[in-house]
């Protein structure tokens, strides 16, 4: 269930934050995801939305537990948690093996926690490139650009998540802008899960 940066990687919305209006892409088991165009990218962004019956606190642990699921549920791929920096910065390593004739993708993120109130936090997201050395055949991901924003709204927690990646090399925009909907919202659904679980 612990998917979190893994599917940022792999499906991510390739984005820069532009001034075009969102668009409805997929509105399904109370999970929205909406995509723009950019000014300055062929790659399209993306935002996700969803309404959690759990509370703001239980969202958060999950979206900094991508550790425990390194093993289990990654395929083709790898992830960790490398250190955490000060009290509220945290930095992740997910590395995807990706099918001939393209190179494997890697990327250092570095998660930035911001309680902007007891309602609201804020998870900011940057690309970390020159955090580790890089691996043999394999393409560092340089630029990434996004948030995760939890807001607390009586009983249940607002979950967005909002995007950019860019993949580096040679994977046209039209390849990863039609995984826009898709990884989203493998995301989201795998957070509706904490409904089930302990809050």
């Amino acid at each position: 269930m612990k998917r979190f940066v893994l599917l940022i990687f792999l499906f991510c919305g390739f984005l820069h934050y532009g001034q075009e209006q969102w668009k409805l892409k997929k509105d399904a088991n109370n999970i929205k995801i909406f995509v723009r165009n950019t000014p300055h990218s062929n790659f399209d962004e993306y935002k996700a939305t969803t309404i959690l019956y759990t509370s703001i606190e239980h969202v958060l642990n999950e979206l900094l537990s991508a550790p425990e699921y390194n093993h289990s549920k990654i395929e083709s791929g790898i992830s960790y948690y490398i250190k955490k920096r000060g009290d509220n910065e945290h930095v992740f390593y997910v590395k995807k093996e990706l099918p001939w004739p393209l190179k494997n993708r890697d990327i250092v993120t570095l998660l930035t926690v911001k309680r902007i109130s007891e309602t609201k936090i804020k998870l900011i997201l940057e690309g970390l490139p020159s955090e580790i050395g890089k691996s043999k055949n394999t393409l560092r991901i340089k630029t990434l650009m996004g948030h995760w924003l939890l807001e607390t709204e009586g009983n249940t927690t607002k979950v967005t998540q909002q995007l950019h990646l860019n993949p580096e090399g040679k994977i046209p925009p039209f390849v990863s802008n039609l995984l826009l909907v898709k990884g989203p919202y493998s995301t989201f659904l795998d957070l509706k899960k904490l409904e089930n679980s302990s809050s």
